[in-house]
């Protein structure tokens, strides 16, 4: 728990100065009673039946200045709560949205695949929205409410401590019944936002797939899918909220049960003289402030039942530690005369699988090397090219780089030696300019189109009036597949970078294309090392050296004609796709 409320520390004084400023308000609400109470014993005159004959008109408006007066003071401290209240509850939602935006940039894949997508966006907007209005009623109600229960009680107990009784017993009745309310709905609340989990990974998967669903016209299952689990989501709301409705009728009930307890017993008092009427109406008063604070009380429980399920879940976030721990060592001197990297006997099994995604790999990426990476889908390949860049750790074995185990390099020094381009083309909302320097800030206007050309990308680029200060939109929909990866190789070449991994890269492109881009990058005028992953047996085929990987195990290395030679998966794959484009 501490974890998220440490977050609170920067707001201090708007936590303190608030509820204070809204005890002022609450003050000032107690004390009218008592001033109405005197305008009806002391500035109205009745007669032998209580009939109003008559009044003291200047006691009456300097007593209604007196109440105008403390309304006014009352408005403004409330105001000033409100203030304080907004501040530190958008600052603390703010700063513990960053916090937690910095936190899972910082797990790894594998805490990542855990949670979950919809399970991370449903905590940084949903969870977060609820803490931030829990903290905001905290400042504006928590105190307030106890306050106005406890001083309407000290009031009554002044007024007649025989009437004061009922009050005495009714506010535990109250909260009893609170308690009881607040147990049975905490229990539902992690299940409601589990379940908005759910409908929230339903919908992200609709809007991203939209057209395979539609292609495949699945749309009366995705939608039969989607109601199912709304249903759900309604059916435990609708269960919360019956349980949660129950909390204004039986408080309205005890205070008027209450109320009609005080008229009856507050008139016997009157006629023996112990009691004024002013004094009953007093207590009548009270006692609806009494009511209100409760269900302000009844609101609240609401409220922080929902904020503390969503402070678990926070929290559960944070708690979170990334399996792959960052060296401390900055200063790492590399052996240029060593291979690029090194796998030694590295095996891989992903979180929750029984089975080795890898086993006992070994190979080496030579500097100013292309090596081809080539095998059927889930034979690895992606694997591999993961567990380089370290988005996940070997579970056996260890992987080098100029003789040192990236393990003892820090992440991002290691990440800067590489350049990827994903089988998965993304792009991000801004520019043409702004996507391809994400990784080289300071490339000039020729550096960029230089990479435009060499990824030959300058054709559609150069047809824009803007050229590269052209506008891309949302992942790039405002650009063609191939256009994408055009974009994505670029944007890798233009990084400085000691290997370049083309990871399925040019799947979107012609063959024309794809061999004109390989060539060109082998132009490039800097010492680079080149990894292409593909199930394209032309891709690779002219690499200094051909890695064949087949469920998880490399069966073969070699040159394009050894492999033909000695390699029957590489010879099967080659001559299938060769049969495919000679028909």
């Amino acid at each position: 728990m501490k974890k998220c409320l440490k977050y609170l520390k920067p707001f201090k004084k708007q936590l303190i100065l608030g509820p204070i400023f809204k005890l002022i308000e609450a003050i000032f609400e107690l004390i009218v009673p008592m001033i109405m109470a005197l305008v009806i014993d002391k500035g109205l005159i009745s007669d032998a039946n209580g009939n109003i004959v008559g009044g003291n008109e200047k006691y009456i408006l300097t007593m209604g200045a007196i109440i105008l007066g403390l309304g006014i003071l009352g408005l403004a401290s409330s105001l000033t709560c409100q203030f304080f209240a907004s501040r530190a509850s958008q600052g603390y939602g703010t700063l513990l949205r960053n916090e937690l935006f910095t936190h899972i940039n910082n797990l790894s894949f594998q805490e990542l695949d855990k949670v979950g997508s919809a399970n991370l966006i449903t905590i940084m907007t949903t969870d977060i929205d609820q803490l931030q209005t829990a903290v905001a009623m905290f400042i504006r109600l928590v105190i307030r409410a106890p306050f106005l229960v406890i001083g309407s009680l000290v009031m009554a107990f002044i007024i007649n401590v025989k009437v004061a009784i009922i009050f005495v017993i009714m506010i535990p009745i109250i909260g009893l019944i609170l308690w009881l309310i607040m147990k049975k709905s905490a229990k539902r609340y992690p299940v409601v936002q589990k379940e908005l989990d759910e409908i929230s990974k339903v919908t992200s998967e609709n809007l991203t797939g939209a057209r395979v669903i539609k292609s495949f016209v699945k749309q009366e299952t995705e939608i039969n899918r989607f109601n199912k689990e709304s249903k759900f989501y309604h059916d435990e709301s609708i269960k919360i909220a019956k349980i949660t409705s129950w909390l204004n009728p039986l408080t309205f009930a005890c205070i008027n049960l209450a109320i009609l307890a005080v008229l009856y017993f507050g008139g016997i008092q009157v006629k023996v003289g112990s009691l004024t009427q002013g004094n009953v109406i007093a207590l009548v008063n009270y006692l609806n402030q009494i009511l209100l604070a409760l269900i302000v009380v009844s609101n609240l429980v609401v409220i922080f039942t929902k904020a503390k399920a969503s402070l678990d879940r926070c929290n559960n976030l944070f708690s979170l530690e990334t399996s792959i721990v960052d060296s401390n060592n900055k200063l790492v001197e590399f052996d240029s005369n060593k291979p690029l990297f090194e796998f030694k006997n590295v095996s891989f099994k992903y979180p929750n699988s029984d089975n080795e995604a890898i086993s006992n790999i070994s190979f080496t990426i030579d500097n100013n090397s292309t090596v081809g990476l080539i095998g059927g889908t889930g034979a690895g390949k992606s694997t591999i090219i993961q567990l380089l860049e370290r988005f996940y750790d070997v579970s056996k074995g260890e992987i080098l780089f100029h003789g040192i185990n990236i393990k003892n390099i820090s992440i991002n020094e290691l990440r800067n030696h590489i350049s990827q381009v994903f089988q998965k083309s993304t792009l991000f909302k801004g520019t043409i300019r702004s996507n391809l320097t994400m990784k080289n800030k300071e490339a000039t206007d020729k550096d960029i189109y230089n990479a435009l050309d060499l990824a030959c990308a300058s054709d559609f680029v150069n047809k824009y009036d803007d050229k590269i200060d052209h506008l891309v939109e949302e992942d790039g929909k405002n650009f063609s597949g191939g256009q994408r990866q055009r974009l994505c190789i670029a944007r890798a070449i233009l990084s400085p970078c000691e290997l370049l991994i083309l990871d399925d890269s040019t799947s979107a492109l012609d063959y024309l294309t794809d061999l004109k881009v390989r060539q060109n990058i082998k132009k490039l005028k800097r010492p680079l090392s080149v990894l292409i992953s593909s199930q394209r047996a032309s891709t690779i085929k002219d690499a200094n050296s051909i890695i064949v990987v087949d469920s998880g195990t490399i069966v073969g290395i070699g040159t394009h004609t050894e492999l033909l030679n000695n390699c029957p998966i590489y010879q099967e794959i080659y001559n299938s796709q060769t049969k495919e484009e000679n028909k």
